[in-house]
């Protein structure tokens, strides 16, 4: 049959294979699948979780080709008075978290209400 990308996310998010690991001194420390079609039109998309263990972590898409435009959501935000560019340095906080990551908290948070 045919495997798709989310059947080879599913395996590698499967602790009882022992594919995925979390304990023991060794823990998983990212996964990675790539679509690589046959119709070289078409552009790879490769999903990273980025991040420890894949059964926790949403797979992100990438896809790398000439002339990429920067994506805004993966930029971490500036501000206009940066509390690190300040002195005294660090008098306040600033979330620093770009859109990308704060999607991927809060879909880890519907993942971990659902099990």
């Amino acid at each position: 049959g045919d495997i798709t990308a989310e059947t080879l996310m599913s395996i590698l998010r499967d602790k009882d294979s022992g594919i995925c690991v979390d304990s023991e001194g060794f823990r998983t420390a990212g996964s990675m699948v790539s679509v690589l079609p046959r119709d070289p039109a078409l552009p790879c998309v490769h999903f990273f979780t980025a991040t420890p263990d894949p059964s926790r972590s949403v797979f992100k898409p990438f896809v790398f080709v000439a002339g990429i435009k920067e994506v805004p959501q993966v930029r971490s935000p500036s501000f206009p008075r940066d509390p690190a560019r300040e002195i005294p340095r660090f008098q306040r906080s600033v979330d620093r978290r770009h859109e990308l990551y704060r999607r991927h908290q809060a879909a880890l948070e519907l993942m971990e209400r659902d099990q």
